[in-house]
């Protein structure tokens, strides 16, 4: 028989009480440059999807499978036209009412998952002397988003020991997996996706 978890308060207290108390503390020794980002840099954030391979599969699956069997119907058709008919061009039924399609109203008012208004965070990129630092960094942020869920912005700073604002404790991530270390030209940096409300 399955076992349900209990719903009542006294459960919830316990539970609460038995995840430890949040202490992020700085993981390097190392200095970094905190880097704000440019009015381009924030420009291309809002308009350049973060997420290529979405882009790739919007085009592929959207726009190419379908342009290819239009193609391959029409040769089709047309060769089936050819046969019956004599030559391309000839209608099969010579009916004088209009056809209406409703296809482009329905296409229309479809939502692409891929094509998405972004909404997110801006926070400084931080730059790091070393990839080890870096990866610790990571590392730790991992580890806190196993323990508590999330990670917020305030988080990382409190990491590598730079001081935001109140602001970066409503932001973060839930899920860091696309997040890796990357060589700039001052140093390192983690690419992290972009930070997003918490709750």
């Amino acid at each position: 028989m399955e076992e349900y978890r209990p719903n009542s308060h006294k459960y919830k207290e316990d539970q609460k009480r038995a995840v430890p108390e949040k202490k992020v503390e700085k993981v390097i020794t190392g200095t970094v440059k905190s880097k704000k980002k440019s009015e381009i840099q924030k420009f291309t954030d809002v308009f350049i999807s973060e997420d290529v391979n979405n882009v790739k599969s919007y085009i592929l699956l959207e726009v190419l499978v379908p342009a290819i069997k239009k193609a391959i119907s029409d040769i089709v058709t047309n060769g089936i036209d050819m046969i019956l008919y004599g030559e391309t061009g000839k209608t099969k039924s010579n009916t004088a009412a209009s056809k209406v399609s409703y296809r482009s109203y329905y296409d229309s008012r479809r939502d692409y998952s891929a094509v998405r208004t972004r909404t997110g965070y801006n926070y400084d990129d931080i730059i790091f002397d070393n990839r080890g630092e870096a990866e610790d960094v990571l590392t730790r942020m991992d580890e806190l988003i196993s323990t508590y869920g999330l990670v917020s912005v305030a988080d990382l700073y409190d990491l590598v020991g730079v001081t935001g604002n109140y602001t970066d404790n409503k932001y973060g991530w839930t899920d860091i997996r696309s997040a890796s270390v990357v060589r700039v030209r001052d140093g390192y940096m983690i690419k992290l996706p972009k930070a997003l409300p918490l709750n």
